[in-house]
Parts: structure tokens; C-alpha cells; sequence
């Protein structure tokens, strides 16, 4: 009778140990990562090794020196961005570039990589997992401006998910959050003034 239960508790801890505790794994991972999550196991077409490549995500995010901005250098980010966006009418081809850059300079001063896209994607997954399918588009928008093949519209759009991201950026460590961009759903359309 005591062998039986021995038994019976060494299995209950090999379930525990080989089902519970990988299926808890994956629900944190869901909840943290979002769509990002979903995405990535679409992408790899197996769930093992997305999460796994999430993990190390999270793991090459932990051994990043992040940092709040300033409160001068996050006011002093915040009016360079609504100096470019009241340009969008005239330039929006080059006030989305400039936006683009924005996000990479706020980004690098805060001490995420900016080298590589694929980089700056995952570690924005790893802290913004909301915001990095706006940063993944915006980003295919302005390259696609680039050779002349966006739209207005596409611009538009890109710009207003720049935004988000770079709201998101200079908020982050503020708990009054006054710096934020200007929260206008839409740009002016070409023309209006």
C-alpha cells in the first residue's frame, strides 16, 4: 500500500512536471506577448520553437540597460515630433522618414539596439507587444515611400502608428505622462488648413 502511493505521488509530479507547468509557460508567454505571440507561431508554424524564440527574447531584453527619458529630453522629443507632423500636409513622403528616425534616436537613447530592424522589432515585442505590429507596418510603409509606391493615405497611416510607438516611448517611467504627443486621431488632409 505504501508503494502504491509513492507511485501515485511520483506520477502526479511527473504530470505536474510535463504537462501543467509547460501549458502555465505558454499562457504567460501569450499574456505578455499578445498578437506578437500568435504571430510568431503563424510565422515558425510551431508553437515549441516560437516560444522559445520568445523566451530568448525576453532573456536578450533582460541583459539591455533600458532607461526613462529625461523630463527635458522627453519635452524636447515631444516638440521636435509636433514640429514634423505639422509638416505632414506639405512632405508627408519625408515627415514619415523623419518619423521613422525619431523613433530610432528616442529608442537609442534609451538603450534599446537600433542597428538592425529584426532587433529593434523584438526587443519593442518584449516591452511594447501591443505597439510592435504598428512599428512592423509603419516601418514596410515608409520603405515602400521610399521607392514612390506608398499612398497618401498609406502615409497617414504610417504616421499615426509611428505615433503611437513614439507616445508609448517617451511615456514610459513618466507617471504624469503630460509629454505625450498630440493624441489627434487624424493628420490634415492635403489641402486643409
Amino acid at each position: 500500500m505504501t508503494w502504491l502511493l509513492v507511485v501515485l505521488a511520483i506520477v502526479v509530479v511527473l504530470v505536474i512536471g510535463l504537462v501543467v507547468i509547460p501549458q502555465l509557460r505558454s499562457r504567460s508567454l501569450k499574456q505578455r506577448f499578445g498578437p506578437e505571440y500568435d504571430r510568431l507561431v503563424d510565422e515558425e508554424g510551431d508553437r515549441r520553437s516560437a516560444e522559445a524564440e520568445l523566451r530568448g527574447r525576453v532573456k536578450r531584453r533582460g541583459t539591455l540597460q533600458i532607461s526613462d527619458l529625461e523630463p527635458a529630453a522627453r519635452e524636447a522629443y515631444a516638440e521636435q515630433w509636433l514640429k514634423v507632423q505639422q509638416r505632414f500636409i506639405d512632405e508627408p513622403e519625408q515627415t514619415v522618414a523623419e518619423a521613422d528616425g525619431l523613433v530610432q534616436t528616442v529608442m537609442r537613447e534609451r538603450g534599446y539596439p537600433v542597428d538592425e530592424f529584426d532587433e529593434r522589432i523584438e526587443m519593442m515585442s518584449v516591452d511594447h507587444p501591443e505597439l510592435v505590429d504598428n512599428y512592423r507596418t509603419a516601418h514596410a510603409i515608409q520603405l515602400r515611400s521610399e521607392q514612390q509606391e506608398a499612398s497618401t493615405d498609406d502615409l497617414r497611416e504610417a504616421f499615426q502608428r509611428y505615433r503611437a510607438l513614439f507616445s508609448e516611448l517617451l511615456a514610459d517611467g513618466d507617471s504624469n505622462a503630460e509629454t505625450k504627443v498630440s493624441d489627434d486621431h487624424d493628420l490634415p488632409e492635403r489641402g486643409a488648413r
